[in-house]
């Protein structure tokens, strides 16, 4: 796994154990209080965690920002979408970070970010996580089936799986979706188009209706995203005046007012800068 650009509190550098540097801000001891792993789209070009490995450090966050490079390489979509043992691979070594750092800091908040095909990866990480072990999980524009099973990944997710979705990516999580399928291998539109379904509250999966009920949020396109540059397709989601506006106000420990993160209200912490 590679990392990205490295600043601390102190403004020295700390390198990762692949010798690549990691960003973050220090907490009292030097070392970060939590941990955000971003997994982008398919692809390989990381733009939503470059944008958040620059911008947690600006807002004074004492989060460690992790890039987890699951694809293949750069221009490389096709065997990224496809290919479904690299999604379950890359998946397995993101969990084992997760446990890892919980290990070493058993209180630090765990947040997990995916854009589009990266939300496959982050939701089978979470499938293979102890319950609880992710405060919180926010995926932009998810390329997976509305009807992917959630039951799993909602265990190890503490607070809210929070999902940004648009009516207007029909391009990619509708026409590219039907066409090519999404990266849980299901040819159709996209979550991010439509939004994840839930299980049938009548049926055996009671308690997984509950956990969906009380956990999933979905976030639609509103027009005063385009303040910050969103217009509602597949791209700028990953930019970071959308991500200061409605992600970042996201990777902080406890309960969050997210209804006023996402209509700008005083207080809501949008528009930390530190």
């Amino acid at each position: 796994m590679n990392t990205n650009t490295t600043a601390t509190a102190r403004g020295e550098d700390s390198a990762g154990a692949d010798g690549r540097p990691m960003a973050y801000v220090a907490g009292p001891d030097g070392g970060p209080r939590g941990l955000v792993l971003v997994a982008d789209g398919i692809g390989g070009l990381d733009l939503c965690a470059g944008s958040l490995g620059r911008l947690v450090p600006q807002c004074r966050l004492p989060l460690e920002v992790r890039t987890v490079r699951w694809g293949h390489g750069v221009g490389r979509w096709l065997a990224d979408l496809t290919r479904s043992d690299n999604v379950a691979r890359h998946a397995g070594q993101m969990a084992e970070q997760v446990r890892e750092f919980l290990g070493r800091h058993p209180e630090g908040p765990v947040f997990l970010v995916g854009k589009s095909g990266g939300a496959g990866v982050v939701l089978r990480a979470l499938e293979g996580l102890p319950e609880g072990s992710v405060e919180r999980v926010v995926l932009l524009a998810p390329a997976v089936s509305p009807g992917y099973d959630l039951s799993k990944a909602l265990r190890g997710v503490r607070r809210e799986l929070v999902v940004f979705i648009s009516p207007l990516d029909f391009a990619l999580l509708g026409a590219g979706t039907w066409a090519f399928g999404t990266i849980d291998r299901v040819r159709g539109v996209g979550a991010g188009l439509v939004g994840f379904r839930g299980p049938d509250p009548g049926s055996m999966g009671g308690a997984d209706a509950a956990a969906f009920a009380a956990k999933v949020r979905h976030v639609r396109w509103r027009p005063s995203m385009a303040r910050v540059g969103y217009l509602g397709g597949h791209l700028a989601v990953d930019m970071p005046p959308f991500l200061r506006r409605y992600v970042v106000p996201l990777l902080k420990a406890g309960p969050v007012d997210l209804g006023a993160i996402v209509a700008g209200r005083p207080g809501s912490g949008s528009d930390s800068r530190g």
